[in-house]
């Protein structure tokens, strides 16, 4: 039962105090009063008497919400990370767990879960912003590793806020707190860099590189430039994902590597924040292609002493053993595949950008272009190809002009 009692401190100045018992310190294990104290001006005494009223009902009604005096840093490890290894794949925990380790950590590290406010975000995502904060590493031109200068990044000072707010965001479910200290913080913008991309000759003049080049290169970077796929989901590939009768690649597994798991085989969660499970309607030209590498890969599997997984996993994008690619290996592939034919030099994700960009220089549906590719919302695909949509835009303008003989001043 809460006990109150209302003392005078001064003229019109009234402390009020709500006593509501005893709990156990979690870090010392002694017993602590758990005691809170509100200071009210008031006329009257009896005034004062029904403040206090007020305060016990507002304490021990339905409403109230008492947080829990736990330590960001415990919370974080004791309490978030258990979750977030089950929740998140063992890719971005990593990236998580790194600028946590290097700066969100040893910034809160002082603090309870309920005694972070706002100020305390909006002043750490002003100090991500300021010279000097970079803590990776360079190589000079004598080979040694030296710290390289500048700003972090506009998406870098955006993951940090994607930490905090599924930190904070899962405090609330639990209800270690009542209310996420971002609630009310604006997101850091991130500016989208136009992103190199092969235009139509450029694209054509790759696609007759590929013929030289071993059959599974061939369809994986055809499948990467026709279906926007992105590397991860490439080399996830299994040839029961094809759909032969009616052209449909299933979109539903990729292969990612961490320094602490290795390989991993997971399925892509439907509604992932990123990606997201699909089907996507594959060329024609490929079918017989992939039908001959199936083969290819049967024959292999039938030679092989031991097969990776026991078999488990039937890749187009694998050795010997069936043992997977990493996806790394994609991209130095890729370096060394540009350097032979003297193309124009991308990195192996900008296929994924070209395919966009060619399909929107078509005409094709935002909508369509951002099932094709998996994002989870159009919002994202208007964000990320905005630019190229408003150069197709007035391109259309300029042919309708054309049409219509309009002239212009």
């Amino acid at each position: 039962m809460a006990k109150g009692y209302c003392r005078q401190r001064a003229k019109n100045k009234w402390q009020l105090e709500v006593d509501l018992g005893s709990y156990t310190d979690p870090k010392t294990g002694q017993k602590k009063r758990n005691k809170k104290y509100k200071t009210i001006t008031t006329k009257s005494p009896r005034e004062a008497q029904l403040e206090l009223a007020r305060f016990v009902a507002e304490l021990t009604g339905d409403g109230y919400f008492e947080p829990e005096k736990i330590n960001f840093v415990d919370f974080v490890q004791k309490e978030w990370l258990p979750v977030a290894e089950k929740r998140l794949s063992h890719t971005t925990l990593q990236t998580h767990l790194y600028y946590l380790n290097l700066r969100i950590l040893p910034a809160f590290q002082f603090l309870r879960m309920d005694q972070i406010k706002q100020k305390h975000i909006v002043d750490f995502l002003r100090n991500l912003e300021e010279e000097g904060i970079r803590e990776d590493k360079k190589k000079d031109d004598e080979g040694k590793l030296v710290q390289k200068e500048g700003k972090l990044s506009d998406s870098t000072i955006f993951y940090h806020y994607r930490i905090l707010n599924n930190i904070f965001n899962y405090a609330k479910e639990i209800k270690v707190i009542k209310e996420s200290p971002l609630e009310g913080v604006k997101k850091p913008k991130v500016e989208q860099k136009e992103v190199k991309v092969y235009d139509d000759e450029e694209a054509s003049r790759l696609i007759e590189c590929l013929e030289t080049e071993p059959l599974h290169w061939q369809i994986i970077v055809k499948l990467a430039i026709t279906c926007g796929m992105r590397r991860s989901e490439l080399v996830g590939l299994e040839f029961k994902h094809f759909d032969y009768d009616n052209r449909i690649v299933h979109v539903y597994q990729a292969v990612t590597q961490s320094k602490e798991y290795g390989l991993q085989v997971h399925e892509i969660k439907k509604g992932k924040r990123t990606a997201r499970k699909r089907d996507v309607v594959f060329s024609q030209s490929l079918v017989e292609q992939i039908k001959k590498l199936e083969l290819q890969r049967k024959k292999e599997r039938l030679a092989a002493k031991d097969l990776w997984m026991d078999g488990k996993y039937n890749f187009l994008l694998c050795d010997e053993t069936g043992k997977p690619y990493r996806p790394d290996s994609v991209d130095q592939w890729w370096s060394r595949f540009l350097t032979r034919h003297k193309l124009k030099k991308i990195n192996f994700h900008a296929l994924r950008h070209t395919s966009a960009t060619l399909l929107i220089n078509e005409g094709v549906h935002a909508k369509v272009i951002s099932q094709r590719l998996g994002h989870s919302d159009i919002k994202t695909t208007m964000n990320v190809y905005g630019h190229v949509f408003k150069k197709a835009d007035e391109t259309a303008a300029e042919k309708i002009d054309k049409a219509l003989n309009l002239k212009t001043n």
